[in-house]
């Protein structure tokens, strides 16, 4: 962006620096900043940004803006009233002053897989810019869109905790097509129903101008409900109702296979990653490459090419074990979808299930729902680890045989001699902040 563009957009005043000059880098991280770029200094609950404006200056900062007075005569400084809402605004800019479609991805599980697998379809025909690791709330997506280059598309994954988030997400980021892959229960405790959970996904629709396209999984029954007049509607799944359908779906250890099914055309896909949630996101990744015209073949290409982003299922050949780590965040859908994942492999199963957390009044009842599902399956071996899991594991004991539960991880790990072999399957999976990463690394 040029100076004067930030100026215009921001309505903020120069104080130092030449207007014409252009910024090709912008951070709210002082220890990232690159020759040539600006530092945006954010106010938290426990720092103030504008202590590290000196800091930034030193590490290549050749620009910042900022709510205080400040005094760098060689530099670009542009004085405004809040940083915060000055990135929100140049993001806001610089998303209506360039010629780039942008695709926005929400979910309540699935949407950094689905933006990932969305993004290799994309690129095959499109330069195109993605959301990088967890930059989807109001801080990380206008710096996702403020790296914007010369892209003629950007994949935008967009999250949120709470009502009226998404909304202002949407606004900043005004999707042409919007994907949403599931509403679940993540979030449940402070949304307080699936309801209003499928009610704060729609909010991506509130930046949308009238004709775009929602991309929606017909099969998840709160969206099935949804009904939008003054948008194109593609629905995506394996039941009737859905314009872009999958049959004779095929799960391996490894991968997965399907038929898809579109304007009286059949096709199989392969996908290079186990599970059939991921047949879902190759739905929806299917739907954005026809909206943006990219030809089949092309399609097929970029789901083959489809790479995970680290730590979500990531899969370990170690000490005679294949790990599945899902460790990275919990919720009840991607527990079942990663539980599914283990069903499919013919070695002995063990599940190694932690707490799933902000789930607030809807905790026992959806943990004792996990136990359950988990008892419907060929595991071998259930652990559960953690002051909630206490109801998967009661509930799974009910028709397992071999459940064991534990109150910390270091109980887990002093016993796991006893309850790993050598060929196993091992899936561990819970809530980031159950700290699972200590059980990987020790198995």
């Amino acid at each position: 962006m040029k100076v004067y563009e930030i100026l215009e957009a921001t309505k903020g005043i120069l104080v130092s620096g030449n207007k014409e000059d252009e910024i090709c880098f912008f951070s709210q991280d002082s220890r990232q900043m690159k020759h040539g770029g600006m530092y945006i200094p954010l106010k938290g609950e426990r720092f103030d940004g504008h202590d590290f404006i000196e800091s930034a200056f030193q590490t290549g900062a050749t620009a910042i803006i900022t709510a205080k007075d400040v005094s760098y005569p060689d530099k670009i400084v542009i004085k405004v009233e809040d940083t915060y809402q000055a990135l929100k605004d140049m993001a806001i800019y610089l998303r209506s002053h360039r010629p780039v479609k942008v695709v926005g991805v929400t979910g309540s599980v699935g949407k950094t897989s689905t933006r990932d697998m969305v993004y290799s379809v994309v690129k095959q025909k499109y330069k195109t810019l993605k959301t990088e690791g967890n930059y989807n709330n109001e801080i990380g997506l206008p710096l996702t869109i403020l790296r914007y280059q010369d892209e003629e598309v950007m994949v935008l994954e967009m999250g949120m905790n709470h009502l009226n988030e998404m909304s202002r997400l949407s606004m900043i980021a005004h999707p042409d097509v919007s994907c949403i892959t599931n509403v679940g229960t993540a979030h449940i405790g402070e949304l307080g129903s699936r309801e209003n959970i499928l009610k704060a996904k729609l909010e991506i629709t509130d930046g949308m101008k009238d004709q775009s396209t929602l991309i929606i999984n017909n099969d998840n029954d709160m969206l099935q409900t949804v009904d939008l007049p003054r948008l194109n509607v593609v629905r995506v799944g394996k039941n009737e109702g859905a314009s872009i359908q999958a049959s004779d779906i095929e799960l391996f250890e490894d991968h997965s296979t399907f038929i898809v099914h579109y304007h009286d055309q059949s096709e199989k896909i392969w996908v290079p990653v186990q599970g059939e949630h991921n047949v879902f996101n190759a739905l929806i990744a299917i739907a954005v490459g026809l909206e943006l015209d990219i030809s089949l073949e092309d399609i097929k290409k970029g789901i083959q090419e489809f790479k995970l982003t680290k730590n979500r299922m990531d899969i370990l050949e170690k000490n005679h074990k294949t790990i599945i780590d899902g460790t990275y965040n919990a919720s009840v859908d991607s527990m079942k979808s990663s539980i599914d994942v283990l069903t499919n492999y013919k070695k002995r199963k063990v599940a190694i299930l932690a707490d799933m957390l902000e789930l607030g009044d809807y905790s026992q009842q959806l943990h004792e729902e996990v136990g359950n599902y988990v008892a419907t399956k060929e595991i071998d071996v259930l652990i559960c680890i953690g002051k909630e899991a206490k109801y998967m594991y009661q509930k799974a004991k009910e028709k397992m045989k071999n459940v064991y539960y534990f109150t910390s991880n270091q109980e887990v790990i002093e016993q796991l001699d006893q309850f790993l072999k050598n060929d196993d399957v091992v899936l561990v999976k819970g809530s980031h902040s159950m700290n699972l990463k200590e059980i990987v690394e020790k198995i």
